[in-house]
């Protein structure tokens, strides 16, 4: 009995032994762990306040992580730029919002390497090296920047619409740089119209899409003083808000667009109230657009650019 306790005694001390020196190397190696340099975050990560977003490896990620890791930084992206992390920071421009959103919804690819770009552009707001106001503008432009010279809405299809000639600019038609058109308008037979209305039909001055023939330059008149007066006006804004053109189209024109931009169409008037339609009891003309996207063996326009 007594030897057996002995025996015992032995063998514990002996385990003792040996698991006490693995014990402190494994003590040893954890406090070489802290010591080490921390990796980078990866996801949201608050900062003094700021909601900001780490980006992953994407180099290391196979093919169905790096998609489900740009889908994380989508969501958290628009809540960013949508004031869903703080109500005083938002893209409030919905053009800015439109681009922002087209960038990296069509191509999310992108944020493989711009979430590092802009994580360390929300540590500086957080750490007070940048203002939030910089941090806004920087997100409301680099839609843009992305989307410079990408064109996602070709005029493609035929695009058909009344104009209200007691209203200023409508409509709002993208095009892509290079797309060639025809644009139409309707004709004398039903497209007769004044622009000062007297209350008395017989007593009006109708004129049609064409303008006053009487009056090529409206001057101050008109919106635009270089082109007829009354004549259907077609305007051109340059995407990038680089330069506007002013066309009178007339009854046809083929035209090709200069950049990627914005087609608009007005009657050009300075007073669009006494405007009105040739009514021959109840036969009320109109003033239809229409644009095909083809070019045919049509007439040229009358051009104004406004730089």
């Amino acid at each position: 009995m007594r030897r057996s306790v002995l025996m015992f005694s032995i063998v514990l001390v002996l385990a003792v032994a040996l698991v006490a020196p693995a014990a402190f190397a494994k003590k040893k190696k954890k406090r070489k762990k802290k010591g080490a340099e921390e990796a980078p975050p990866v996801g949201e990560v608050v900062l003094n306040g700021w909601t900001c977003y780490g980006s992953p490896d994407f180099g290391k990620l196979g093919e169905g992580q790096r998609r489900e890791a740009r889908s994380e930084a989508i969501v958290y992206l628009q809540k960013l730029v949508s004031g869903g992390l703080r109500e005083d920071f938002k893209i409030a421009n919905e053009e800015d919002l439109t681009y922002f959103e087209t960038a990296f919804l069509g191509r999310p690819s992108l944020l493989d390497t711009w979430l590092s770009e802009n994580f360390e552009r929300c540590k500086a707001v957080a750490e007070g090296k940048s203002s939030s106001s910089e941090y806004l503008d920087y997100l409301s432009g680099i839609g843009r920047e992305f989307e410079r010279g990408q064109c996602y809405k070709p005029l493609d299809y035929e695009y058909h619409n009344y104009l209200d000639i007691q209203a200023t600019w409508q409509f709002r038609v993208h095009v892509c740089e290079g797309d060639q058109m025809l644009v139409e308008s309707t004709g004398e037979d039903n497209g007769k119209y004044t622009i000062v209305d007297t209350g008395n039909l017989k007593k009006n001055r109708y004129i049609t899409s064409v303008g006053d023939p009487e009056v090529p330059q409206a001057g101050e008149r008109g919106v635009v003083g270089e082109l007829p007066l009354g004549a259907l006006l077609m305007r051109f804004e340059a995407e990038d808000d680089s330069f506007t053109k002013y066309y009178a189209p007339g009854y046809s024109m083929e035209w090709t667009a200069p950049a990627h931009g914005f087609l608009s169409f007005a009657i050009n008037d300075s007073t669009y109230y006494d405007n009105k339609f040739h009514d021959l009891r109840g036969a009320i003309d109109f003033l239809a657009v229409d644009i095909y996207p083809a070019v045919g063996d049509e007439g040229t326009a009358q051009e104004s650019v406004i730089p």
